[in-house]
């Protein structure tokens, strides 16, 4: 009887869950030939890897490398809560203790104490083989559009597909199919960027920076993707979007809990 509850509620809790799936399928020859076994992989919500997370120091951070945070305000709380993961804003470390970000006020360069001191929770991941003159034009990039506004429209309307795209997630589509779904969805409802961009929000302004700097984080239009989605393509997870190349984990600046969220 038990067994056969676990069975029916599992395709319930994982339908209801609305997580990315990724079948990982391996043949059991020695056993039996003609069996194989699937096993089910979700994204992973929490910013956390598979064991306890690593804790860094700013001194451990290289330019480029992609710092993904949360705060403790109604507006983090609110994407967080919508796309299901731990993260709500992303940013660009461009070295010397320098990050440039896209927030309300426009696209700024600050320094990363005051981006630490705005976050209860930073992480840190990095694009493989970035070289030190792509690094640079990321730099470059921020410079030039140091000051731009911030992209209310994106978010306007990245808002419902946010909802609507929960649909390509589910384990009925999965690897090329999830791709395909979610590339639609996207053009039916967003369209395409312009080529010249003049506004960005947070997560747009990281990939823009990358594509400029001739190292792209991922093939898919920027104003398709959310702090979540690049948390996504980390090493082990279970990309919506897919990435050129995972994106490897560097660890915690900053880590949240209870005590420091009361106290600190």
């Amino acid at each position: 009887m038990i067994y056969l509850i676990r069975v029916t509620l599992l395709p319930a809790i994982i339908l209801l869950s609305g997580c990315s799936s990724q079948p990982n399928i391996s043949q059991q020859a020695e056993l039996q030939p003609s069996v194989s076994k699937t096993t089910l992989h979700l994204q992973r919500i929490s910013t956390l890897e598979d064991k306890d997370a690593v804790t860094i120091t700013a001194g451990q951070l290289q330019p480029g490398d992609i710092l993904l945070s949360s705060s403790t305000g109604v507006t983090s709380l609110g994407i967080r809560l919508f796309s299901m993961t731990g993260v709500s804003h992303a940013s660009v470390y461009l070295g010397n203790g320098e990050v440039a970000e896209a927030v309300g006020d426009g696209v700024q360069i600050i320094s990363l104490e005051d981006a630490l001191t705005h976050s209860n929770s930073m992480v840190s991941l990095r694009k493989q083989k970035l070289t030190d003159l792509q690094a640079a034009k990321l730099r470059i990039f921020s410079q030039n559009n140091q000051g731009k506004k911030y992209n209310y429209k994106g978010i306007i309307i990245i808002a419902p597909y946010t909802l609507t795209r929960r649909v390509c997630d589910l384990p009925l589509f999965f690897g090329k199919g999830r791709s395909t779904c979610i590339n639609t969805l996207a053009t039916v409802q967003m369209g395409d960027a312009p080529e010249t961009q003049t506004t960005f929000f947070c997560s747009q302004f990281v990939i823009e920076a990358f594509n400029f700097a001739g190292s792209p984080v991922t093939a898919s239009n920027a104003l398709w993707i959310s702090p979540a989605d690049l948390l996504h393509m980390r090493e082990g997870d279970v990309s919506s979007f897919t990435p050129v190349q995972p994106l490897q984990y560097v660890g915690h600046l900053k880590k949240w809990n209870l005590y420091n969220a009361v106290f600190g």
